[in-house]
């Protein structure tokens, strides 16, 4: 494994928060990972283990157990933070070949994405120029929504409130939370475009269909060159590397760009080594650190990825992160509320 090029923290924290010290914070967060492995996990599993329904008795416990020893002696884990959680999480599931709990549910928002993405384009590109920008902001929070890990979006998703054109209308108005916003769009009107642009990306379905690439799309139109950067293996509802690619595959009819730049391989896709909802900037696969090296602007989207992890992080590259903050002790470590809005942008160094 290697460490990201433009990385400058040595030493580097993946993780703002020490859930060894903080005992609320670990009492908060083993509580949330055991409400979502019973209520969400479960019963998508149960159609697996149909024909053995007490192996499934067997993970539900064994990961019980794991989050009862981190509860009463957190001292033995270094570091004890989220993505410890998040990796205990993939490890059992993997251990009883658990290997994509998600894909039924991230080929339906998918399909409804991809649907939806030609009004979308034609609705950005007939817009002026002021409101593209916006549309373009906004989309790209709104998509965000579509989120099966936080108790609160596994809700609104339940509830039938995910709509990506209901959502992208019912965000708060801005000034947002943290909102760089007219900085952001400044700074590719004035200083020289940006020449390769590594992005992060999060969710299937609207998240990165509608919300990520009518942004690269821009961002593309702009002259530079898009690395979408996703996890090698499954993790929740986030969307895979080879699962990314054949997604773009199916966008090359919809939009006459996005086919051009995968042709020209102006745009690609490159897997982390990640399968987490989180990302350990340290520990990424060697192959796409060298590939991204000269990336100049990355954008980390998504609150796993630029707010959970990587929140205090310094780069020597321009960076963006964006999210909306989908759980409540997030939200108050940040000094926000529940479903704020974070476009967050600083320059290399800061």
């Amino acid at each position: 494994m290697a460490r990201l090029h433009q990385l400058l923290d040595d030493p580097y924290r993946r993780c703002p928060w020490d859930l060894r010290t903080d005992e609320a914070g670990r009492s908060y967060w083993v509580a949330l990972f055991r409400w979502h492995f019973d209520e969400v996990l479960v019963p998508l599993l149960r159609a697996q283990f149909a024909d053995a329904p007490q192996r499934l008795q067997e993970l539900q416990h064994g990961f019980h157990v794991a989050l009862d020893d981190i509860v009463r002696r957190p001292e033995r884990y270094d570091p004890l933070d989220i993505l410890l959680l998040c990796e205990v999480r993939e490890e059992f599931l993997a251990r009883y070949g658990c290997h994509d709990p998600f894909a039924p549910a991230k080929a339906r928002e998918n399909e409804v994405a991809l649907r939806l993405l030609p009004d979308v384009l034609a609705e950005i590109d007939a817009a002026e120029p002021e409101r593209r920008r916006d549309l373009l902001t906004r989309g790209l929070l709104a998509g965000n929504l579509f989120d099966l890990g936080a108790k609160a979006t596994v809700h609104r998703h339940r509830d039938g409130k995910a709509a990506f054109h209901q959502t992208r209308m019912s965000l708060p108005v801005r000034p947002w939370r943290i909102d760089d916003v007219d900085a952001w769009w400044r700074r590719w009107a004035g200083d020289p475009p940006f020449c390769h642009v590594l992005f992060f990306v999060d969710n299937a379905g609207s998240d990165v269909v509608l919300g990520c690439l009518p942004l690269v799309r821009w961002m593309l139109g702009q002259g530079a060159r898009v690395t979408l950067a996703a996890n090698s293996r499954p993790s929740l509802n986030d969307i895979t590397a080879p699962e990314l690619v054949t997604l773009l595959d199916r966008c090359r009819p919809l939009d006459p760009v996005l086919a051009e730049s995968l042709r020209a391989e102006r745009l690609c896709v490159r897997a982390t080594g990640s399968a987490t909802p989180l990302v350990d900037l340290s520990r990424l696969d060697e192959q796409f650190v060298a590939a991204t090296a000269d990336a100049d602007l990355i954008i980390l989207h998504g609150m796993g990825r630029g707010i959970e992890s990587n929140w205090h992080a310094r780069f020597g590259c321009d960076v963006l992160r964006t999210a909306v903050l989908k759980d409540e002790d997030v939200a108050r470590r940040v000094g926000g509320q529940l479903f704020d809005c974070v476009f967050c942008y600083r320059r290399a160094g800061e």
